[in-house]
């Protein structure tokens, strides 16, 4: 938690079709994480393009979870968009589209 605490902007947002929820908020996505059981996740970056202060990274993930009786477990397509705070990168959206 202290991990995602530190990588996630203050103004984090998840846009979630398929997955947790469709606009899930940074305090919203926090709480959530310790009630997401993830036996595996395996992430391949497709690309990464940086504009200034600004990077998008493109990537496919396959995960296989459970939020309560909720299976997340699939193949999904996400755009992470990073921006630069400081001398280091935080996430400031996700697009996230179960597959």
């Amino acid at each position: 938690m202290v991990a995602a605490e530190q990588l996630l902007a203050d103004d984090f947002v998840l846009s979630s079709t398929g997955g947790v929820g469709e606009q899930v908020t940074r305090g919203a996505w926090l709480e959530t994480l310790g009630e997401i059981d993830t036996r595996s996740l395996r992430c391949d970056v497709r690309e990464v393009r940086v504009f200034g202060d600004t990077a998008v990274v493109h990537a496919r993930l396959r995960w296989d979870a459970t939020l309560g009786e909720r299976d997340l477990t699939g193949e999904y397509a996400v755009a992470d968009v990073f921006t630069m705070r400081g001398e280091s990168w935080r996430a400031s959206w996700r697009i996230s589209v179960r597959l």
